[in-house]
């Protein structure tokens, strides 16, 4: 499952890189239009904040999980015990799981009110709601597989894994086998 899961985030997240890439070229051809021909693309604005930037937060959030890169307080964690680190991360693992859980559940729904009612934003270019609403169900599903997993490893414990427990004994685990070579 792992490697599996694996090879779907960094697809994801190689979508995401496309959407950063469209952004900066969207962008850059926006500005050269506004000041070179006072002319800038009237729908730039609303495929960037829609669509792309949506997608570059939200198809990279599994893929960040599973390397630590989220931003976290580890000040606590560092200093407990291995049995009470374990529970730390048995707990935060499992309220992110049924969070997630429900924004997954959520953002579906309304992507599919979105698509059955063919709600469009409003401007220049109707663009489908549901393009942009199903972007955050998708790549929340994601992290809450990977939250799944973590949550599994967590309960039957580092025996049971290959992978690190917790996102202190993966830098850890990393820094050894750096030191090492």
């Amino acid at each position: 499952m792992e490697k599996g899961l694996k090879a779907l985030e960094r697809a994801v997240a190689l979508v995401a890189v496309g959407f950063m890439l469209a952004i900066m070229l969207v962008v850059t051809a926006d500005v050269a239009m506004r000041y070179l021909f006072n002319s800038p693309f009237a729908w730039a604005y609303d495929l960037i904040a829609l669509y792309l930037m949506a997608g570059v937060f939200y198809f990279v959030l599994s893929d960040a999980h599973r390397e630590n890169a989220h931003v976290g307080i580890d000040i606590l964690h560092a200093r407990m015990g291995p049995r009470a680190r374990r529970a730390a991360d048995l707990v935060t693992a499992g309220v992110s799981l049924v969070m997630f859980s429900l924004i997954v559940y959520i953002g579906a729904e309304r992507a599919w009110e979105n698509f059955a009612n063919d709600e469009v934003l409003a401007g220049n270019i109707p663009w489908p709601m549901w393009l942009s609403a199903i972007i955050v169900p998708i790549g929340s599903a994601f992290l809450v597989l990977r939250l799944a997993l973590q949550f599994v490893r967590n309960l039957f414990g580092p025996a049971a894994a290959k992978a690190p427990v917790s996102a202190t004994e993966g830098i850890t685990h990393r820094h050894a086998e750096e030191l090492a070579q």
